[in-house]
Parts: C-alpha cells; sequence; structure tokens
C-alpha cells in the first residue's frame, strides 16, 4: 500500500495528461485553420474534439492544482486574512476537510450525471464518441482531488504551513 500511496504522490499523472492535452489541442487548432484558409477544407471534428480536451484539461488541472498547491486560492486568502495566527492551522484543516467534503459531493452527483447519459445512449454529433466519456472526467477529477487533499492532509500536513 506505500508504494501505490509513494506513486500517487510523486507521479505527475494530471500535470502530464494536461500538459499532452494542451499540446494536442494547439496542433488541431492549427492544423484545421491551415487547413481552412489554405485549402477551403476543415475537419468537422476538429472544434468538438479541441471543446472536450479543453474540458478534460479543465478538470485535471483542477486536480492537478490539490496536487502541487494544495489548496484553492480564494480559501486561502479568506483563511490566511481573517483568522488569528495561532487558530489558522485549525481553519486550514477545517478548509481542507469542507474541500473534501465538496469533492465527495461532486463525485456522487458526477456518477449519477454518468449513469444518466450512459442509460440515455447519447453520443456526440461529430465523433460519435458515447457522452458518458466525457462527463465521466467530472468524478474521475474529483476522485483524484479527493486523494490529493487527503495526502496533503495526512502525509504533507500542509495545513501547518502557511499558504499564500
Amino acid at each position: 500500500m506505500k508504494k501505490v500511496i509513494d506513486f500517487i504522490d510523486k507521479t505527475p499523472i494530471t500535470k502530464l495528461i494536461s500538459s499532452i492535452l494542451i499540446m494536442a489541442m494547439a496542433v488541431i487548432m492549427v492544423m484545421n485553420v491551415i487547413l481552412r484558409y489554405m485549402f477551403h477544407f476543415s475537419f468537422n471534428w476538429g472544434d468538438e474534439i479541441i471543446r472536450y480536451m479543453c474540458v478534460y484539461t479543465s478538470f485535471l488541472g483542477i486536480a492537478a492544482g490539490w496536487r502541487y498547491s494544495g489548496t484553492h486560492i480564494g480559501v486561502s486568502i479568506f483563511v490566511e486574512k481573517c483568522f488569528p495566527e495561532k487558530s489558522r492551522k485549525y481553519f486550514r484543516l477545517l478548509s481542507d476537510v469542507v474541500t473534501i467534503a465538496f469533492l465527495c459531493v461532486t463525485v456522487y452527483y458526477g456518477f449519477v450525471l454518468v449513469d444518466r447519459i450512459i442509460r440515455s445512449g447519447q453520443t456526440s454529433p461529430a465523433l460519435h464518441v458515447p457522452m458518458y466519456m466525457i462527463y465521466g472526467i467530472v468524478p474521475v477529477s474529483s476522485i483524484i482531488g479527493i486523494v490529493h487533499m487527503l495526502l496533503q492532509i495526512f502525509r504533507h500536513k500542509s495545513y501547518l504551513q502557511p499558504r499564500e
């Protein structure tokens, strides 16, 4: 179990996948623009796949944000500026617990959404990809966020350090 936790803690999976998706979005976008203006042709799936890659990048970026900074900017400013120095670590911990609770709700309703999409059989217009694969990033990134938050609390004890 320790090796699994070490792997999760040390491997920048979300960062790597987000970086690859951003590069792929740029390549597809440039390719589509060149084809459109030089050859009066563009792929009908180009805009759609870029949209879905952007969604995936956004949600994986949120999970990566919990991994690399350990907090959300709005919560950090609130905790660091509104409470006395001696009690901040408790409010940082409370902030992390509330974040985990929110992510748990997001996981639950994300799976409810994915289940509904699976039952509807909906597919994307141009790519004909099942839409549950697109919406599935919501619970998956929330689970990744929960794991990173738990690592921040129990392994790194980030609530003891001031946050910027």
